[in-house]
């Protein structure tokens, strides 16, 4: 189990050789030791003009933000609490959808090549693994900031035991039997990240295959609390082109476009 005295910050040098390796060609993230909120102080960045592929990094939120202004636990060194600028101007509003999905898919990438941890997204925002439970691993929060700049949010629970866990059904990577430095995982999801935004941009239908084959939501019994308070019950069948979850309620196909999904069987 890990010392949470042990944990040691991370290494710019290190880090800086790894976003090579990784293929990133993006600004240097900014690494800070404590923060507010990361996508709070990326919106920031996209207000002052700040170019795609901007990050933040902290070891510890202080209020950190989850969906439906939930709140993100982030003990000081434990996982990985960033947020990356994405410009998507170039790209119809609709398919901005994608952007959390994208960037869960990056993320399920890089722990599994990283870290050998058998990580799989559950529609829209999280990452979890699922064998005879679904245990949540991670989450993403994505903001949208005027016409042309969105704030992805990626919290990745690394080396958090059992007692600095929220809920029973969350896990770490630690947890779940994986170990790698958090330099190398935090470049291997910037870079996954890079080239699945150039595929969305090339519409590289390939890329949303890749999706589906990843999203643990596919074949499951959901329930899902739409915005508007409506619950829906039933099989989901497909995630469709626009990022939408299609769910079989028994009567007809119900496209959710946003919502709470829990997985009521699995």
């Amino acid at each position: 189990m890990t010392d949470p005295d042990a944990r040691t910050a991370l290494d710019m040098p290190a880090l800086i050789a790894d976003l090579q390796a990784a293929g990133w060609a993006g600004p240097i993230p900014t690494l800070l030791d404590t923060t507010e909120s990361t996508n709070s102080d990326v919106a920031r960045l996209a207000e002052a003009g700040a170019v795609e592929g901007s990050c933040i990094v902290a070891e510890h939120q202080s209020a950190g933000r989850g969906r439906l202004d939930r709140q993100w636990v982030s003990p000081h060194g434990a996982g990985l609490w960033m947020s990356v600028l994405v410009r998507p101007a170039d790209m119809p509003r609709s398919s901005w959808s994608w952007l959390p999905l994208l960037a869960g898919l990056a993320s399920a990438n890089a722990i599994r090549s990283v870290t050998g941890v058998q990580a799989e997204v559950k529609w829209p925002n999280d990452l979890v693994v699922v064998d005879h439970s679904s245990r949540k691993l991670g989450g993403i929060l994505s903001e949208a900031h005027g016409d042309d700049a969105v704030v992805v949010g990626i919290g990745l629970n690394v080396s958090m035991t059992r007692a600095e866990l929220p809920v029973p059904t969350a896990t770490s990577i630690t947890l779940e039997g994986g170990s790698a430095g958090r330099e190398a995982l935090l470049a291997a999801v910037l870079g996954n990240f890079a080239r699945c935004l150039a595929r969305w941009r090339a519409q590289d239908a390939q890329l949303f295959v890749e999706y589906r084959d990843l999203c643990a939501s596919i074949g499951r019994v959901v329930e899902a609390t739409l915005p508007d308070s409506v619950i829906v019950h039933g099989l989901v069948l497909d995630v469709d082109d626009n990022g939408q979850l299609i769910v079989d309620d028994g009567t007809a196909n119900v496209m959710v476009t946003a919502g709470d999904v829990i997985h009521a069987s699995i």
